[in-house]
């Protein structure tokens, strides 16, 4: 598998954009000269915008996360489907690919551990509200995730609605909300989601509440180019 999109999770250009990792101006720059031959990543890693490996690490990291997500929300057994000749690529691919054993490993070891957020009350449809007001902004990055997530906690955003906002993926979002729920640091009851209306049509952070459909994922291309890297492996934070 070489990408897996779904509005229950943020993608590769989330990721990168919303994280700060690359700017606004500079996607723009590259997405007008490599969209139209499928090469925008390369376009990124050429003009020195991203790494190499970090990009592959968010291509890779938004690829299990769609998966998980749309395994998650309840979407059905798909079926792997190859490209055809008018279908438009992704911007940003895990090439050479992912093999679908390894995904389905890493989604199954994922939903086993969300299976267990439930006690803490944490769902894709809970509203976490932190218990008091946060601190100051940490001087140790060790605690700048769950300090963001502390920001973004008010009640109203869904754990989904966090993740776009950081530019997280949703796994890592609702793994440390289910840590700071169980700490006491958090809020996940069901009364803290019923603070928002069901009549509002945007989230916390302006963005639109999407109709949580899964779109296919998309096979690997035999003829695709490799990049010049060997098994990078993602980290469960960055």
């Amino acid at each position: 598998m070489i990408a897996a999109t779904t509005p229950a999770s943020p993608g590769p250009e989330s990721l990168l954009l919303r994280s700060g990792r690359i700017s606004e101006s500079d996607w723009n720059v590259a997405f007008t000269a490599g969209a139209h031959t499928g090469r925008v990543g390369a376009e990124l890693v050429a003009r020195e915008r991203v790494g190499i490996v970090g990009l592959e690490a968010a291509c890779v990291l938004a690829t299990f996360d769609a998966v998980f997500a749309m395994a998650l929300f309840g979407a059905e057994p798909g079926v792997m489907e190859p490209l055809g000749h008018d279908d438009l690529l992704p911007h940003l691919l895990v090439l050479p690919g992912i093999p679908v054993e390894r995904l389905d490993r890493e989604t199954a070891r994922r939903l086993e551990i969300a299976s267990g957020w439930k006690n803490a009350g944490v769902t894709t449809q809970c509203r976490p509200l932190a218990v008091q007001p946060p601190e100051p902004a940490p001087a140790i990055q060790a605690d700048a995730l769950r300090h963001a997530i502390l920001v973004k906690a008010n009640g109203r955003r869904t754990p989904r609605d966090i993740a776009f906002s950081l530019g997280l993926g949703l796994f890592v979002v609702m793994q440390e909300i289910a840590h700071m729920a169980q700490e006491g640091l958090l809020s996940s009851s069901p009364s803290a989601a019923e603070t928002a209306s069901d009549d509002d049509h945007t989230v916390g952070d302006g963005s639109p509440r999407l109709p949580l459909q899964p779109r296919r994922a998309v096979a690997a291309d035999e003829n695709a180019e490799a990049p010049d890297i060997e098994g990078q492996e993602i980290a469960r934070k960055w």
